[in-house]
């Protein structure tokens, strides 16, 4: 029990630095861009009733769990690893928690708290290519979707598995949203590391580079979403436009990775290791009527990300 206490202490700590890095300029610009969000917020929690609040905390778990890369430091401590990820878990979902049982929400809060308990068995760091998609020969997939192949070698069977039940709950309104915002979550883990400058020269002399890669992916992500978008239609028509935000929420978050990867390219670099302006576009993009900003955004690393590899291999 002292080592998950001595656990949460760290995760406390890590919390706190990364304000620090993010800087507070950006922290501030950050909280006034989510003012809105946070408001709408709000008024959610004031008005929910239940269940819907599980189908979130697991979404919103399940993200994070997926792409967790301390298994091996996990697999060193003397602890159940269910249990450690039930105490960090609770810890992270504690302040809705709390939020909910101040405006009299005591069902939605329980189920806050419970819906990310089937994540806990979910193995994690362990998901490569040759234990979870044998079948798979991925050396097959073209340099040109690099991301594609990394993202499968490192989370396949998470994918596929919530691909799965967020199709098999679209009956179920809020599904495409949740879903939806699991996906926008997880893109930057797709995108945060860069090919191998042998791959990006290779493909770069071919021209329209950072175009080319938007339209491929842009194509292949929204092709492989298009079931969603037809039982979304299926079951709630009369909410179509919400399908449509869906559509256009996730086509720009593709857009961003994509730029704001390139933008951030170094020869040699094996990775990104900031991600705030992924965290300020997330924030623009899930608040009413600031599109425009995330347009913007994505315009000013589009040029950004073609003026960074020009220097590096015009």
């Amino acid at each position: 029990m002292n080592t998950i206490f001595v656990f949460l202490n760290f995760r406390i700590k890590q919390f706190f630095r990364s304000i620090r890095e993010i800087g507070t300029p950006l922290f501030i610009i950050l909280l006034i861009v989510t003012t809105g969000l946070t408001f709408k917020v709000l008024v959610f929690l004031s008005e929910v009733q239940g269940i819907e609040m599980a189908f979130f905390s697991f979404f919103i778990i399940a993200s994070i769990h997926s792409t967790r890369k301390d298994s091996h430091f996990l697999k060193s401590l003397d602890v159940s690893r269910p249990l450690l990820f039930f105490a960090e878990y609770s810890m992270f979902l504690l302040p809705v928690s709390i939020l909910l049982l101040f405006l009299g929400k005591m069902i939605p809060a329980i189920y806050w708290q419970l819906g990310m308990l089937p994540i806990l068995f979910f193995p994690t760091g362990e998901l490569k290519n040759n234990k979870v998609a044998p079948l798979l020969n991925l050396d097959k997939i073209p340099v040109k979707y690099f991301e594609i192949k990394l993202g499968s070698r490192k989370m396949f069977f998470v994918i596929v598995l919530l691909y799965i039940v967020a199709l098999g709950c679209s009956f179920f309104i809020g599904t495409m949203i949740l879903f939806s915002i699991f996906l926008l979550l997880i893109w930057p883990t797709l995108f945060e590391h860069f090919e191998p400058k042998e791959m990006i020269a290779l493909e770069y002399e071919k021209g329209n580079f950072v175009k080319n890669k938007v339209a491929n992916h842009f194509l292949i992500f929204q092709i492989a979403l298009l079931p969603h978008y037809l039982m979304f239609l299926f079951y709630h028509r009369e909410m179509w436009y919400l399908g449509l935000a869906c559509f256009i929420g996730l086509g720009l978050g593709i857009i961003f990775n994509i730029v704001y990867k390139y933008a951030s390219y170094r020869p040699n670099v094996p990775k990104m290791f900031s991600n705030s302006f992924q965290a300020i576009f997330l924030g623009t993009l899930l608040m009413p009527g600031f599109v425009i900003v995330s347009i913007g955004l994505i315009i000013y690393f589009w040029r950004k990300a073609n003026n960074n590899l020009a220097y590096y291999y015009a």
